[in-house]
């Protein structure tokens, strides 16, 4: 019986899992269209800081 509801736990650990990297990669991608990606672009062997949304609204009206 203890191996049963181990196996259960461990295999809703890894479903838990599947379901946070795929949130992890949404938000990365979405990141990446948000104007990351342009950063990198310039100064790919940089660490890149995460633009906050006041950096994000600055840039827009600042190109536009």
């Amino acid at each position: 019986m203890y191996k049963k509801d181990t196996f259960k736990s461990e295999e809703l650990k890894m479903r838990q899992d599947i379901v946070a990297t795929e949130i992890k990669k949404e938000i990365f991608i979405q990141e990446i269209k948000n104007g990351l990606g342009d950063e990198i672009l310039k100064e790919p062997n940089k660490k890149q800081k995460k633009l906050t949304i006041w950096q994000k609204i600055k840039k827009i009206f600042s190109h536009g």
